[in-house]
């Protein structure tokens, strides 16, 4: 890992681990099928051709595996640009104590099979 990646990780709240499973982001009337990127405690992130706006207000579906489905209100924090799509980051509003726990079981299920494997 780069510094400058090492500084990132260090600045961001709660962890956050790969999330490469589809979900579902409703925006302005339209549902959207788009692939996660990762997860953490405080946001999701993922990639979308969608163009949305700074601060946009989104609701987000997804299934934490072994876990629950969630439909989570959510508010756009970052974008990425990519040559064919954008890469959004966006902060999760106000989340039950299940889904933290899920997302930190998860989080911790993934840092451990990483860490197994090494």
């Amino acid at each position: 890992m780069s510094g400058a990646a090492d500084s990132y990780q260090l600045r961001r709240k709660f962890p956050r681990k790969s999330f490469r499973k589809n979900l579902t982001f409703l925006c302005r009337g339209q549902a959207s099928v788009v692939q996660g990127v990762e997860i953490g405690e405080g946001g999701i992130s993922f990639k979308s051709d969608f163009i949305l706006d700074e601060n946009q207000k989104i609701i987000v579906n997804f299934f934490i595996s072994d876990g629950d489905f969630f439909s989570v209100r959510t508010t756009l924090k970052n974008k990425q640009t990519s040559a064919d799509h954008y890469v959004y980051g966006v902060s999760f509003d106000d989340i039950s104590i299940a889904l933290k726990r899920q997302i930190r079981a998860y989080v911790a299920r993934k840092v451990a099979t990483r860490y197994e494997m090494i």
